[in-house]
């Protein structure tokens, strides 16, 4: 069986016995079969692994893989280290992917193949994403029209998660490569970013065919305390070295190059100046204000007309240069 086993599908489970049958038979009902599918259950303490049993105990191409609870990242990394396929696919437990996915997504002998997805929220469709075209990328001035054809001009969301992709298994053997577990924000980008460092020869499908089912509580994660900024900045300190090596390769792609701009700064070190306008943060320290200022002095496309009217006045502490001065602004504004 395992020599004909073109994907594996890796779905990481903890503590969803009411929503994993949904996942599975979106795989099952695939019209393509040669596939396994690999549940990792990151210890879980409800029925999930009763659930799983029940599933795999019909289909042969099921497997069950139990761990002690350790994160998302871990889960699919073991997944990964089980797997036998040609490619790897990540399915997360409360999502599905579309009738017919695998076999859009699947042809022999690439590295990476990326399709479309969409967020779904009480059974409407909230938003969707997909490549602008469906093409073959195979050497480097091919690989920027690859870059632009998955990053929009403001947003790089087809890079942001590891899921409706197909990753070359043997490359991850070669590389090594496998999700940091030591990030708690942005594992899924870095896993993505760290793999296109080493592609050669990757497929774009216009199609969406993987569905995020985003669950009740789900719109409304904190995205403003400390807890979360530190997180951005571990995610700062992994991934901005990453894009400048992948942008410095492949310097024909426009959307890449701005992608510093627009992602490290305009998402990132942006959101973290405007907490410090919104309420006292530990975060506000010398040390902090010189990285993000660092950060901000390296994006060649920063000016004052390239950042939205609210984040002017940050641009101008920046500008400035003071760093006490900025804290000073920064500790007065927060008292409003």
């Amino acid at each position: 069986m395992n020599n004909r086993i073109k994907i594996s599908v890796i779905i990481p489970v903890y503590n969803t016995a009411h929503l994993v049958a949904r996942a599975v038979d979106s795989v099952l009902l695939q019209e393509y079969d040669d596939y396994e599918i690999i549940i990792v259950d990151d210890g879980s303490t409800d029925d999930t692994v009763a659930v799983c049993e029940e599933l795999a105990s019909h289909d042969t191409r099921i497997r069950i893989i139990s761990k002690e609870n350790g994160g998302v990242s871990s889960a699919r990394n073991v997944g990964i280290e089980a797997a036998h396929g040609e490619y790897v696919m990540f399915l997360d437990a409360d999502d599905a992917i579309h009738t017919g996915a695998l076999e859009k997504m699947y042809v022999p002998g690439l590295d990476l193949v990326v399709a479309g997805f969409q967020k779904v929220v009480d059974s409407s469709v909230l938003c969707s994403f997909k490549p602008s075209d469906t093409g073959i990328y195979d050497n480097d001035e091919e690989m920027c029209d690859f870059f632009d054809n998955v990053i929009a001009r403001k947003h790089c969301y087809l890079l942001n998660s590891s899921c409706f992709k197909l990753f070359r298994r043997s490359l991850l053997s070669e590389t090594g490569l496998r999700f940091d577990e030591g990030l708690d924000y942005g594992e899924d980008k870095m896993f993505v970013m760290n793999f296109l460092r080493h592609v050669k020869k990757a497929r774009t499908v216009s199609s969406v065919l993987y569905s995020y089912i985003l669950q009740p509580g789900s719109l409304s994660s904190d995205e403003t305390s400390d807890v979360h900024l530190a997180m951005i900045d571990s995610l700062l300190e992994s991934y901005v070295p990453v894009l400048n090596e992948l942008a410095s390769r492949y310097e024909g792609s426009d959307r890449l190059a701005r992608l510093y701009h627009t992602d490290v700064v305009g998402r990132y070190v942006l959101r973290f100046l405007t907490q410090f306008v919104k309420r006292k943060s530990g975060l506000l320290t010398d040390a902090m204000l010189k990285k993000l200022y660092g950060y901000m002095s390296k994006d060649r496309d920063l000016g004052l007309f390239t950042v939205r009217p609210a984040q002017i006045p940050n641009y101008i502490l920046f500008r400035i240069g003071n760093v006490k001065f900025s804290q000073r602004v920064y500790n007065l504004l927060s008292r409003r």
